[in-house]
């Protein structure tokens, strides 16, 4: 096996010998290297680049960035294809005579990564849990003013459905946030806009397919050992048929685009045996043809593997370039020679930069320049520039953090732990509760720095690109001493090992003198790590255990990356309430107190099926044979999580959608108004082809809209996530699919509110294999609302 170096080089070379090698590397491994789909997913020729025309909300944009390509010499074009070392974790080459800046990229989804003076904001899991179009705004317009202020051009956010949440295991999915194609879409279309709205970029993510860690990193980085030393083993390939494409994995991300994404994120992984950056029917035929993407392509860092096929086959910025070193393979490094010397069509560059500029125009940064950036996320320490070190966070910023962390606390079980009602004596487990003992941003900076054996303390942020740094941390336990100031009461904590004698003799003594024993426990993952099981950190479950034996009032709560096994101690008696906060962001137990006081009640719900074990899950999630081509078959197709267990009949821990409340809800009165509407909501037009297309109509036009009354019958002021699916005639559908969501808030104690849903034409179709469009099926469609996926209350029929 060729060395990395010699690859690179070949790659990088002039164009004749690297086209050549890659073809000969191809023929050299057939059978074993690549496995070319029937479709040739590589072939520009089948897949070619549209050319961009603006869509319906740049035009003016547009018209600007095409007269300035129009003048640009080839090493300005280069300037802007291709990263360059810099500051940020990305870089662009500034091109002074248009008064064009150096664009800056900055990580990531939870807020400006690894930079000081900055919010840590919920990650989009906690914010999806929600189940709040509002909160999912104002969290991205809060989030992207904060990247505007640090200079951020180009913030690499959101995560829009990749990873969809394929597999439980997968270590970066809290990144995103439902496990549903439809309730990815409406946050991913909350969050573009946001930013949009905040005056910088939106980098939807990861496209497409990208559902694991392990194998997934640039040039065998990740995975290297004697084996397959470090550049010398592909990235997983995604094997999937066009159905799911589009009807799963896709549907964010139109969703997306119509909010007017302005980049696009091209995944590591490579797409039935194509790099992902390379796919011409991804790139072109998909994204840029079928969605009518507008923007930019630009490569995730290392998913750049060639120099022809990205060249034309989709991709539009190659990331982060020259920066690193070139540790990730600079294969635009010759860019303005292969245009000078006729190898590469300048037209086919400054299509490139026509696609890049635009967006930088539409935002109007160029009239409303961003400040300079002044820090450096090159590598460690990360931090600001001493000398023009500034705070953005803004006032209300730390209210709204609060306030999505309240709103998404999820009530599991409640045998009647919760709500407290003053309880004279709170015994607290768990180091979850309290400090970390290295400071409170060590286990987001670098996964070394959280080892097992550490104090690590609350988890508020999951580990890499996704994370931020908090200014400071409101842990649970500060929050619960300050509620025993204000009661008057007593609390109580152990943070120590629990198998430890003296831990043990602890909550011996503690324990049984207490009202209630409050449990915290976590699981903690990130980028480049997949879960190896469905079990919680350390010794969370031995604590647990402990705490049973001595408390008949034991209260846990959880802060999780995602689905944990809780079998060993769910439905133990003496576990009177379960409560999932997710990873809330710094202001941790300032958003959980008052739902567990009572003062507040819980509303959050889960955005993904929580299974007893990991043989509830399809198979072969995480593909970990340690071979040249790792190869990930999707053959469950469209039946991913809630899909899977309904297909199967498999009874969950607890369903898609769940979550308790203090108070009761009675839903009635079903009903279907039938008048439609011309699509309102798409930024930008799509072109998905879809029957009965007229010139005048949209696939995303309103069909009819179904509307339920919801009362509170309880004691609590509440709000209520009311979720509607629907049932598709057509063999091979899942048997139900979310389709609509409304949270109707802060229902008073026998008073009604009504929950609405619009239902596009979408949102009724399905996509044909055959024909390649979408279609509503002839038949009778099923209507149901209800609380969760497996709690419908109401159903009533629709028929085209």
């Amino acid at each position: 096996m060729l060395p990395a170096t010699v690859i690179f080089a070949l790659l990088a070379a002039s164009p004749a010998s690297a086209y050549s090698f890659e073809r000969s590397i191809e023929n050299t491994f057939a059978g074993h290297l690549v496995r070319r789909d029937s479709d040739d997913f590589a072939n520009s020729t089948l897949w070619p680049a549209p050319a961009a025309n603006g869509g319906k909300a740049w035009t003016k944009a547009f018209a600007k960035a095409k007269a300035t390509v129009a003048q640009l010499t080839p090493e300005e074009l280069f300037n802007l294809t291709v990263g360059l070392d810099g500051r940020c974790v990305g870089n662009t080459a500034p091109v002074p005579r248009f008064n064009i800046p150096e664009f800056c990229f900055g990580d990531g989804p939870a807020g400006v990564r690894d930079v000081e003076g900055v919010s840590q904001f919920p990650a989009e899991l906690t914010t999806a849990a929600t189940w709040d179009r509002d909160l999912m705004y104002r969290r991205n317009k809060a989030m992207g003013q904060e990247f505007y202020d640090q200079g951020v051009h180009i913030p690499l956010a959101p995560v829009s459905g990749g990873p969809l949440g394929r597999s439980p295991l997968e270590g970066r999915a809290w990144e995103g946030g439902f496990t549903d194609p439809y309730a990815c879409g409406e946050a991913a279309y909350q969050y573009v806009t946001a930013f949009v709205d905040s005056g910088v970029a939106s980098v939807a993510k990861h496209w497409i397919l990208y559902e694991q860690e392990l194998n997934r990193n640039p040039h065998g980085l990740q995975t290297k050992n004697a084996s397959w030393p470090g550049g010398t083993q592909l990235p997983v390939s995604s094997n999937i048929d066009d159905k799911p494409m589009h009807e799963v994995y896709m549907w964010a991300f139109a969703e997306a685009v119509r909010a007017g994404t302005t980049h696009v994120m091209c995944s590591y992984n490579q797409i039935n045996n194509t790099h992902s950056c390379s796919n011409a029917k991804s790139l072109n035929g998909l994204l840029k043809t079928e969605l009518n993407f507008q923007g930019a392509i630009m490569s995730d860092w290392g998913g750049h593997w060639d120099t022809f096929p990205s060249m034309y086959n989709g991709m539009d910025m190659s990331m982060p370039g020259s920066q690193l070193d070139s540790l990730l393979g600079d294969f635009w490094a010759d860019c303005v020679e292969l245009i000078n010397n006729g190898t590469v069509a300048e037209d086919i560059v400054r299509e490139k930069v026509v696609r890049i500029l635009t967006p930088y125009y539409h935002l109007g940064q160029d009239v409303n320049p961003l400040p300079d950036f002044i820090y450096n996320t090159i590598g460690p320490p990360y931090v600001n520039d001493t000398a023009g070190y500034r705070n953005v966070r803004k006032s209300g910023t730390a209210d709204l953090i609060k306030e999505i962390g309240m709103s998404s606390v999820t009530l599991l079980k409640n045998t009647g732990g919760l709500p407290l009602k003053t309880p004279q004596r709170v015994a607290v487990l768990g180091d979850d509760a309290t400090d970390n003992i290295y400071g409170a941003n060590s286990c987001g900076a670098t996964n070394s720095a959280c080892l097992i054996t550490n104090l690590n303390g609350t988890l508020t942020i999951g580990f890499g690109a996704g994370s931020a740094y908090s200014p400071y941390i409101v842990t649970p336990f500060d929050a619960l001493k300050q509620r025993a100031i204000q009661d008057n009461t007593e609390v109580y904590g152990m943070f120590a090992d629990s198998n430890s004698t003296t831990a043990v003799a602890a909550i011996q003594t503690m324990l049984p003198l207490s009202d209630v024993t409050i449990v915290f426990v976590n699981r903690w993952f990130g980028r480049g790590m997949d879960a190896p099981s469905l079990d919680l950190t350390g010794d969370a479950d031995y604590l647990v255990e402990q705490a049973v034996s001595y408390s008949s009032n034991v209260v846990v709560v959880i802060h999780a990356t995602g689905v944990v096994n809780i079998e060993k101690w769910a439905d133990n008696p003496n576990v009177t309430a379960i409560v999932a906060a997710y990873l809330p962001g710094q202001e941790s137990g300032a958003g959980l107190v008052p739902i567990l006081y009572g003062d507040v009640s819980p509303s959050g719900k889960i955005p993904w099926t929580w299974g007893k074990s990991l043989d509830d899950y399809p198979p072969n999630g995480i593909v970990t044979d340690m071979v040249y081509s790792p190869q990930s078959n999707f053959t469950e197709g469209s039946f991913i999580d809630y899909r899977w267990f309904d297909k199967y009949n498999i009874t969950p821990r607890y369903e898609f959608g769940y979550g308790l409340s203090y108070t009761t809800f009675k839903y009635s009165q079903l009903s279907i108004s039938k008048k439609s509407s011309k699509d309102s909501t798409s930024i930008m037009d799509t072109a998905e082809p879809f029957v009965g297309y007229d010139g005048s109509n949209s696939l995303y036009d309103v069909l009819f809209t179904a509307s339920a009354k919801i009362t509170n019958t309880g004691d609590y002021t509440a709000s209520e996530v009311a979720q509607l699916y629907i049932s598709i005639p057509e063999d091979g559908q899942p048997v139900r699919v979310l389709r609509g969501f409304d949270k109707v808030k802060d229902i008073k104690p026998g008073a009604s509110a009504t929950a609405s849903f619009a239902i596009r034409r979408k949102d009724v179709s399905a996509w044909s294999t055959v024909d390649q469009h979408w279609y509503v099926p002839n038949g009778t469609f099923t209507i149901s609302v209800g609380a969760s996926s497996r709690n419908l209350l109401l159903n009533t029929t629709w028929t085209p």
